[in-house]
């Protein structure tokens, strides 16, 4: 998930501590260059414990792994603004990991770079009936990573007091959506905090475009990573819709220069009616005294929302690939993952762990799996968001029709991808 999960989360939410180190466990070595015989492994996690204690909490983590198998694990925690400058510099030199988190874009970069190891006949048939996520780890087909933190759900929180205050309904439905909209805002209440002024175009998009892409069928690239489909039918249709409500005041005049601070104390704060944040916010509106309620996706043609997806990866440096492969099971076993979210809270990534997390929350996890959509793995596209973003940010300033926003950003992602 990647911040966007930077932002993750944005890896969400849960990952607001930063730690500034890097540390082993295992052997007792400090760092993780000198772990490079079979018997010793290199494994690079961000800081994920919310106690900011990463070492101890992974020590305890591979402390059964190394005593089962007799290797040692080497533990590398990177800070997240330093993450994938981390990962370039170690790749390149040779002196990476053999088992590396990744979030989503990272990983389409590394499949182009020949980087990573395909895992589809690693996966075992346990796994399969198992893991929720498991396809959130294939691209084209191979499995290159296996999904370790999974969780941040868009949802659309809603304002119960100011729902109630103008008589409106709990919305299902775009059309349900805009019309509460446009009573809330008759009645002189914001009806949809939103932050389109944000750097990020990762953190923007994931709660205030990508789901309605979903919801009205969409997708954001071809199968095959070749080619975007920012100017499909479908997208278009989510544009319109963003572009109507902007039109229609539901989405502020000012949106374009709201940031994510701002969106979170319009909800925070009683001001707004709506805001689609991460499903981790809730205690944060309990905390500030909001009577909310959530709706996990409205409809168009279908319901869909974005979901952050991190994994563990093989790195083709890995002498022993079973062993690595081996090390990944063993961490995403149900008792290792309870370990994990006792610091890092996210809900079950399998049948095997026991859920401890909100259970409002814990069976949309479960059985609406199918409506959750991860950024897709594309190599060479992570730029692309960004074209996207500007040019809906234009649209919405009424600098661009939906249609010359969405055909400009086709025409420069897609050089992207081909570079």
């Amino acid at each position: 998930m990647k911040p966007t999960f930077k932002t993750w989360i944005a890896v969400a939410s849960a990952c607001v501590l930063l730690v500034g180190c890097s540390s082993a466990s295992g052997s007792g070595e400090n760092g993780s260059d000198g772990a490079n015989s079979t018997n010793s492994l290199n494994l690079w996690v961000p800081p994920l414990a919310a106690n900011n204690q990463d070492k101890a909490l992974w020590d305890e983590i591979v402390e059964p792994f190394e005593k089962e198998r007799g290797v040692d694990v080497h533990i590398t925690v990177i800070p997240w603004d330093a993450y994938e400058t981390k990962y370039l510099t170690g790749v390149s030199s040779g002196e990476g990991p053999d088992v590396g988190y990744m979030y989503s874009e990272m990983i389409g970069d590394y499949i182009s770079k020949d980087q990573l190891v395909d895992l589809s006949s690693m996966v075992t048939q346990d796994q399969k009936d198992s893991f929720y996520f498991l396809k959130n780890g294939d691209f084209d087909g191979k499995q290159y990573s296996i999904p370790l933190i999974v969780g941040g759900a868009r949802v659309l929180f809603y304002n119960k007091d100011l729902l109630d205050s103008v008589g409106v309904s709990v919305p299902q439905s775009w059309s349900d959506f805009a019309d509460a909209g446009i009573k809330l805002k008759r009645a002189g209440i914001k009806p949809f905090a939103t932050a389109w002024g944000g750097d990020s175009s990762r953190g923007a998009m994931n709660g205030l475009f990508f789901p309605f892409v979903w919801q009205a069928g969409g997708e954001l690239f071809e199968r095959d990573g070749s080619q975007t489909r920012f100017n499909s039918k479908e997208v278009l249709e989510a544009a319109t819709f963003i572009r109507d409500l902007r039109d229609s005041g539901v989405i502020a005049e000012t949106a374009t220069g709201s940031t994510p601070e701002t969106q979170f104390k319009d909800f925070a704060s009683g001001n707004a009616a709506f805001i689609i944040d991460s499903d981790q916010r809730m205690k944060e509106w309990t905390d500030a005294g909001i009577n909310w309620g959530f709706v996990p996706s409205l409809k168009g043609k279908q319901e869909g929302t974005f979901i952050a997806s991190d994994s563990l990866t093989i790195l083709k440096k890995c002498k022993n690939q079973q062993l690595c492969y081996d090390l990944i099971s063993f961490i995403t076993s149900g008792p290792q993952m309870e370990k994990l979210h006792t610091q890092a809270t996210f809900p079950p990534i399998a049948k095997d762990e026991r859920s401890t997390y909100p259970e409002q929350f814990a069976q949309m996890y479960v059985n609406r799996t199918n409506m959750m959509h991860p950024l897709p793995v594309i190599p060479n596209g992570t730029g692309t968001y960004q074209v996207l973003y500007e040019n809906l940010q234009q649209m919405l300033n009424g600098q661009k029709t939906p249609e010359q926003a969405l055909n400009d950003a086709t025409e420069e992602a897609n050089a992207m991808l081909k570079r």
